[in-house]
């Protein structure tokens, strides 16, 4: 979940749930409360950009910090790796 990639990144309810370890629910409720910024799609799901998303919060957490020393500490990392990695962990 690369912070600064060539595209934007847009994270599921889920995904952005999972990332600031709140439930779906929260999140829907920043969604229809105006808390999040947010794009909801044809069908009616919702995808949330994530460097806004993380731009929204406040307080004296610096997750943003956290975020790119991980960017940087996995930045040779190919997503085929990951995919590989996952393949043999699920082979065990």
């Amino acid at each position: 979940m690369t912070l600064t990639a060539s595209r934007p990144q847009f994270l599921t309810v889920a995904e952005a749930a999972t990332l600031l370890n709140v439930s779906d629910r929260t999140i829907r409720r920043w969604i229809e409360a105006g808390k999040v910024p947010y794009l909801k799609l044809p069908g009616g799901g919702y995808r949330i950009p994530q460097a806004q998303l993380l731009a929204s919060l406040s307080g004296t957490y610096d997750l943003r910090r956290e975020m790119e020393a991980l960017d940087e500490r996995f930045a040779d990392v190919t997503e085929n790796q990951v995919r590989a990695a996952l393949a043999a962990a699920d082979n065990k």
